[in-house]
């Protein structure tokens, strides 16, 4: 081939992407007209970009962030992250590991003495994994609550029961487990786990608006969570279990979460410790792990997903990164309705993503039958 017949075929390359990039661009544009029509709504931050490319692939927001002030949703817009959270909980962890101040195979005995029998036993990467078999803690909650609840009323409320897995580990998705991670946290690391986040994790990577949600702590460009009922959406941005920190607590936005993403894209691709971890999860189903704060799956083309949802009081957000592609989707919305589940099933089919696995749901349907103990448990 000679050089002038390469550059031909080279700039024909270039304008074919280039066309596939603006019929990419039209897709989620009409997407997000259908699903969520109402500037003056609470909306959504849908960010798609490559790590390949320092500029993002597409970047819009829709609705309020807060409905009184008529505050517009921005890419800087921060979110409850609610269970997407547990990527970072795990993170610190992961850190403190490395560092020696800890190992997963640690006992929750050497952590929390006053837990009994089987619980005594299991290990902080039963706990990373979801394979610690521990009580609910949402299960034990008092009628009478009023006041939110915090990690060490989580630990609290669960130490009279020993109820774990022992031998036979299974998934069990369990909030209770990423309470106690963040308790790990701040035993190892002497500082709160809000400071050790912000401090190893936030700081660190280049997060600067990122941070753990503590009393009377400002959130700046907060984005406030809202309930759709009887046709209009109210405010809904705290429920008792809104204060627990490893589970859930961490506040982002989309241009935060990009930086993020990136990181563990770069630690996933040059195969660091951080991703022989992954390659070490729990089984969810025949095809779909779970470690880290991450499910791992497969989509159509056998490239590796990684994906974590999350389901407040007011906040529903789904993430996925493409590890091999260097493709990160994040969806973060304060508005807790169903809308978000075909929704970004038609992001994934504007970007020729299918994940494998899913039993016939969509992946946010399927993702809260997993939370739900819906997903039929594989031994390990």
């Amino acid at each position: 081939m000679n050089r002038k017949t390469f550059i031909s075929l080279f700039c024909l390359l270039g304008s074919f992407v280039g066309a596939l990039a603006q019929d990419y661009t039209a897709t989620l544009d009409a997407l997000i007209q259908q699903y969520y029509p109402h500037a003056d709504h609470p909306g959504i931050s849908l960010q798609v970009m490559h790590t390949a490319k320092p500029e993002r692939l597409y970047q819009r927001t829709v609705g309020l962030a807060e409905l009184v002030k008529q505050e517009k949703i921005l890419p800087q817009s921060n979110f409850r992250l609610a269970s997407v959270s547990k990527q970072f909980t795990a993170y610190a962890i992961y850190l403190l590991q490395q560092e020696g101040k800890l190992s997963f195979t640690d006992p929750l005995a050497k952590y929390f003495p006053t837990l009994k029998g089987k619980a005594r036993k299991v290990q902080i990467l039963d706990l990373l994994n979801h394979t610690s078999g521990l009580k609910d803690y949402e299960d034990e909650i008092p009628i009478q609550q009023t006041e939110q609840l915090s990690d060490a009323d989580v630990l609290r409320l669960i130490q009279p029961y020993s109820e774990a897995y022992a031998k036979q580990k299974y998934f069990k998705y369990s909030n209770t487990a990423y309470c106690l991670l963040s308790l790990i946290v701040e035993q190892c690391s002497q500082q709160s786990y809000a400071a050790f986040m912000h401090n190893r994790v936030f700081q660190a990577l280049g997060m600067p608006h990122t941070q753990v949600k503590e009393a009377n702590a400002v959130i700046s460009s907060r984005a406030y969570g809202y309930h759709l009922s009887g046709g209009e959406f109210v405010f809904a941005d705290q429920s008792i279990t809104s204060a627990t920190k490893g589970d859930g607590g961490v506040y982002s936005s989309a241009k935060d979460y990009g930086v993020w993403a990136a990181h563990i894209i770069q630690s996933y691709m040059q195969k660091e410790a951080y991703y022989q971890y992954l390659q070490q999860g729990s089984k969810v189903s025949p095809v779909i792990t779970y470690a880290l704060g991450w499910f791992m799956m497969k989509d159509q083309q056998g490239r590796t997903c990684l994906i974590h949802s999350g389901e407040s009081t007011g906040f529903h957000n789904i993430v996925c990164i493409q590890p091999e592609t260097g493709l990160i989707i994040s969806l973060f919305s304060n508005r807790d309705d169903q809308q978000i589940s075909p929704f970004f099933e038609g992001v994934l089919a504007a970007l020729d993503i299918q994940p494998q696995g899913m039993e016939g749901k969509d992946l946010f349907q399927w993702l809260s039958a997993a939370y739900a103990h819906q997903i039929k448990q594989q031994q390990q």
